[in-house]
């Protein structure tokens, strides 16, 4: 069987991972690392779950603190182990642009000092949001994501939960005049604000090392 590089897939293309022993589709929405606000970690293949795959709190204390929320916990353990384990060893530990703490402050903290992780949810920027409640800079558009509509619906940006178009949950708080809100994309692609405490869909995102292989039908091999 022929074995292919995750380098050479073209963004927008689709390979596949197995999760709690099922294979599901992972868009390939970047290559390399998106701009020096990252951490050198974040140079690899980036990988978007195609479909959501559960609904879940953002954060069960209704509080927009991404770094000791609910979902940022859960990804990280529970979800994270869902992967066979070559998989989940290969993984990259990566350090991601984030908000820090709650409240409805717009300044991310990025480069050695980004947040810590190995499965994350995309930020309103990299999902190519631009509006002024969500944080500064957080991250920066990804390729699959250039030239979505920056402040309005976009079909790139639409998921599906069970064959229906769903919300699905950003890492990004809403800055707008409360703790309690975090951003998600709507059943339109467009992007609002929500309780954290509301069950949205999540579309669980990671960045494997760019020379792990890939089989012919589209299977990560590790």
């Amino acid at each position: 069987m022929a074995y292919v590089t995750l380098s050479s897939k073209a963004i927008g293309s689709t390979i596949k991972l197995k999760v709690n022993g099922s294979a599901r589709n992972f868009i390939v929405v970047h290559q390399g690392k998106p701009s020096s606000v990252y951490d050198d970690s974040c140079n690899g293949t980036w990988l978007l779950m195609q479909d959501i795959y559960e609904n879940r709190a953002w954060h069960s204390s209704n509080t927009n603190d991404y770094a000791n929320s609910t979902i940022h916990s859960y990804l990280n353990s529970t979800f994270l182990n869902l992967f066979e384990s070559n998989i989940k060893n290969a993984i990259k530990q990566v350090k991601l642009p984030y908000r820090k703490g709650s409240g409805t402050s717009t300044t991310v903290t990025s480069g050695s000092n980004g947040l810590s992780a190995k499965i994350f949810l995309l930020s309103a920027t990299e999902t190519s949001f631009d509006f002024s409640y969500m944080p500064s800079g957080e991250g920066a558009e990804l390729a699959y994501f250039k030239g979505c509509a920056d402040n309005s619906s976009d079909s790139k940006r639409v998921a599906y939960l069970n064959g229906s178009a769903a919300y699905w949950w950003l890492r990004s708080p809403g800055c707008n005049v409360t703790a309690k809100r975090a951003l998600a994309v709507g059943s339109d692609g467009d992007c609002g604000d929500t309780s954290c405490s509301y069950s949205d869909g999540i579309r669980p995102a990671l960045i494997m090392p760019s020379t792990t292989l890939v089989d012919e039908s589209g299977n990560v091999i590790g």
